[in-house]
């Protein structure tokens, strides 16, 4: 009996979702000139914050990963940018424990990995479930776009393989303009606290 009633509930699930368990959906944005295609564990999600553009879940899991962008203030560059601004005001309760640099959509970026602190703001975004968290920037025509990768501390490593196969496949549409005042490079290649 027991079955009977799984195949059935099956049955239902891809005649309801059938795109979602077949393949994740290409997002592409107009507006901000980028596209993603992530793998097929890759689910696309409603958006929850308004600066978002895109999120993904990872079918099976919690691990989530979401892009954000926003106008970047005149004269900013990659090396200027610090964590302490980027997470204000909420930068003490978080605990850095690596931090470089990497290509991401064909653009330098900079990248972190952290975990929140014991204390009220994880208790609000995390609850019981402790997690572990990367953070990637760069920037492109003059936006700062910031792609956050979240899952548990257990899911984190066994689950960062599939998240770097979905952002690898980011793409902007639009070439770069380039930034007054000359080139920007990054120094080093990458680096490790």
């Amino acid at each position: 009996m027991m079955g009977k009633r799984f195949f059935i509930f099956l049955m239902l699930l891809l005649m309801l979702f059938p795109v979602c368990l077949v393949h994740a959906e290409k997002f592409e944005s107009e507006e901000k000139k980028f596209s993603i295609e992530p793998p097929a564990e890759w689910m696309q999600l409603p958006l929850g914050y308004e600066s978002v553009a895109v999120s993904y879940g990872k079918k099976g899991t919690l691990a989530t990963f979401h892009i954000s962008a926003r106008d970047l203030e005149d004269g900013k560059t990659l090396e200027s940018l610090k964590w302490e601004d980027l997470f204000s005001p909420e930068f003490n309760s978080i605990d850095i424990h690596t931090q470089g640099v990497t290509m991401i959509g064909g653009k330098k970026a900079r990248f972190c990995i952290y975990s929140l602190k014991p204390g009220a703001f994880k208790t609000k975004m995390e609850g019981k479930l402790a997690g572990k968290y990367m953070n990637g920037i760069l920037i492109h025509n003059q936006e700062l776009y910031s792609i956050t990768f979240k899952d548990t501390e257990d899911g984190f490593s066994m689950n960062y393989p599939s998240y770097m196969a979905a952002i690898r496949t980011l793409r902007f549409s639009e070439p770069s303009q380039p930034m007054s005042g000359g080139p920007h490079d990054l120094p080093g290649t990458s680096s490790s606290n």
